[in-house]
């Protein structure tokens, strides 16, 4: 039975007037004196009986309104749980890197704020690409921010951002050896096999031209580790950019160039609500390069 025949019940059992329960309810007379037969019709009951010009609800009419309060109460608590998870107003789940959450997440999740976009992000820092892949193919993830090459023809992959890697260590083990720029003079501060960062650069220079003392699968932490003067390393400019200003680390310029490209991944077939093509378009604006996600995000209705 339609929940619109006991609002218009109630309504007209407040006020005990057809005429004003139209007027209040945006509905013709005839239609609201229909909406009440229906509902007597129904359980075989009379709900009002007319005195004159006066509207007089009956005791089964009145015991009606208890139930119908409490179905229409109901009925409303329902609507909002269940638009708590409502695909369209649930939280936007982004898988990161370390790399990406330190310093490309921040400002456009700010933008996204300031921009009063309606919805929340919750972000899970990825330690790996599979586990990244994983998360997109298991609708764990939404979106995800990757600096890697993803191969899986369930999942497209957007550029961003063309990024620098430098090489740097600590300014006091950089005098300590004389202002060696050669990166092979150095211990060095690994990433962990498999990392996109340790295959670029073992790509350009041979093995030994590296001494590996301790292996990281995190930027932050190898990132720390130099600050610390433990060794030099390669990282993300902009990562190590401030410290570079203000000559607490040192650029080893004896060494390959190397640079990344970070990117925006999801699934081929992943339904894109408001806030995450908001999101999207966003992550296209901060990014530096030309970017064929705003004309995606166009075509997704």
């Amino acid at each position: 039975m339609d929940i619109q025949l006991f609002r218009t019940f109630l309504s007209v059992a407040k006020l005990s007037n057809i005429t004003k329960a139209a007027e209040q309810l945006n509905f013709t007379q005839p239609a609201i004196t229909a909406q009440i037969r229906m509902l007597e019709e129904h359980y075989g009951i009379t709900l009002f009986e007319r005195m004159g010009k006066k509207l007089y609800i009956t005791e089964a009419g009145r015991e009606l309104t208890i139930h119908a309060e409490k179905l229409l109460t109901d009925f409303y608590n329902i609507n909002t749980a269940m638009q708590n998870f409502s695909h369209f107003n649930a939280p936007i789940k982004l898988g990161a890197s370390t790399t990406a959450a330190s310093y490309f997440l921040s400002p456009a999740l700010l933008e996204f704020q300031n921009r009063g976009i309606t919805g929340s992000v919750n972000v899970d820092i990825c330690p790996n690409l599979p586990i990244t892949i994983k998360g997109l193919l298991d609708n764990v993830f939404d979106i995800a921010i990757v600096h890697d090459k993803i191969s899986s023809n369930q999942i497209i992959q957007f550029s961003l951002s063309h990024e620098k890697l430098v090489w740097v260590v600590n300014h006091d083990l950089f005098d300590m050896n004389n202002n060696y720029q050669g990166i092979s003079h150095y211990p060095f501060i690994n990433f962990r096999p498999g990392c996109v960062f340790r295959t670029m650069f073992e790509e350009k220079i041979r093995k030994k031209d590296v001494h590996s003392i301790i292996e990281y699968s995190d930027a932050e932490a190898i990132k720390r580790a130099v600050l610390d003067g433990v060794g030099a390393s390669i990282l993300p400019y902009v990562l190590v950019e401030p410290f570079l200003a203000n000559g607490t680390l040192i650029e080893l310029t004896n060494a390959p160039q190397l640079t990344f490209v970070m990117s925006v991944a999801l699934h081929k077939n992943k339904v894109l609500t408001p806030a995450m093509k908001a999101l999207l378009l966003i992550f296209a604006e901060h990014g530096n390069m030309q970017s064929d996600l705003i004309d995606y995000i166009g075509t997704k209705s």
